[in-house]
């Protein structure tokens, strides 16, 4: 698509995003609260102007890499839920982890083993620090710790790596590491099989301590059986709620388990996964006495979120946050909203 054709298919996106209307289980929601909360639509328009000057001609990833850089521009570091992507997205076999700003591969499928261990260098020939820096321009992160966990994400998600202005990707991906190259044929792209399985809801009980673990904020049904099963526990004095690797859902659900930890002993683990809902459960829990243990949490604690605006643009699908949740100095969460 040309230039302007491009502009405009960002203005129609914006537009739902701040004045289109949902209604979702008979609640209705209308735009981004506070979308040029930071910048004005002035500022809005100069930036776009600004990071395409170069380009003339545009494709669905470059509609997605400029909208999720605008996102970014406008809402940083206040929301991580707004955001683009593009439909049928395929993932590279690969797990990352960056470690003191090096990007290793720590885990593959078995016939990728050789390569475990290995420090990736380049993709397609470019280098890996200037593919995190184009990264990092689409990602609205709160912690360093965060930003590095969304960038293991993306650097093994093909639509997004697609979408990278420096990267020409068709059909073959090569990713060079400190002793090797691996190259992908994304036409016949193998899953990845992860090894370790995580269930969203335990419990363990280690002589008079009970140990939940809570990964997810879903299945009420499943949340309900654990309350149960806590509730029959006898001679129980303190309990571990380890909330590491929650990335949210519906808050609601966290209600049960705050309602029966009031007026306990509580330990909370935290780390930087913990996100949206999650981070909800880890300030309800710090507010009925627990002691928090870990890294802070994915987001700020006031931020947008309830990513109710979505909507689908040809192939690019867009989800915008329909509220904002702050919280005052006693620590209660309140909600900012725009109603039709």
């Amino acid at each position: 698509m040309k230039k302007i054709e491009m502009k405009n298919k960002i203005k129609e996106i914006v537009s739902f995003l701040t004045d289109g209307v949902v209604e979702i289980n008979n609640q209705v929601f209308k735009g981004h609260p506070c979308f040029y909360l930071l910048h004005s639509k002035e500022d809005f328009a100069n930036k776009l102007d600004e990071i395409i000057a170069d380009k003339k001609k545009f494709n669905e990833f470059d509609l997605c890499y400029y909208l999720n850089y605008m996102f970014k521009y406008m809402l940083h570091p206040y929301d991580s839920h707004t955001g683009a992507f593009i439909k049928k997205d395929k993932f590279l076999p690969l797990k990352i982890k960056i470690i003191d700003g090096n990007v290793y591969i720590i885990d593959c499928n078995e016939n990728l083993n050789c390569f475990k261990g290995q420090i990736i260098k380049q993709i397609n020939g470019i280098n890996i620090e200037i593919i995190i820096s184009e990264l990092e321009k689409i990602i609205s992160y709160y912690s360093k710790n965060y930003l590095n966990l969304m960038l293991e994400k993306y650097l093994v998600r093909v639509n997004i790596l697609k979408s990278l202005p420096s990267l020409d990707i068709t059909n073959l991906l090569i990713i060079s590491t400190n002793n090797g190259k691996i190259e992908f044929d994304l036409n016949n792209l193998e899953l990845y099989v992860d090894k370790v399985k995580k269930e969203n809801y335990n419990l363990e009980v280690k002589e008079d301590i009970a140990i939940i673990t809570y990964n997810l904020c879903q299945d009420e049904e499943k949340m309900c059986k654990l309350i149960h099963s806590l509730e029959k526990m006898k001679n129980i004095k303190g309990y571990i709620v380890d909330l590491r690797g929650n990335r949210g859902g519906n808050s609601f659900i966290n209600g049960y388990l705050v309602r029966f930890l009031k007026g306990k002993e509580i330990i909370t683990l935290s780390d930087e996964k913990v996100f949206s809902s999650g981070r909800m459960c880890l300030i309800d829990l710090k507010n009925i006495g627990s002691k928090i243990i870990g890294t802070p949490p994915a987001t700020t604690i006031s931020s947008f979120g309830n990513c109710m605006m979505r909507k689908t643009f040809d192939n690019i699908v867009v989800g915008g946050s329909a509220t904002y949740w702050y919280y005052d100095e006693n620590l209660k969460c309140h909600g900012i909203f725009l109603w039709p």
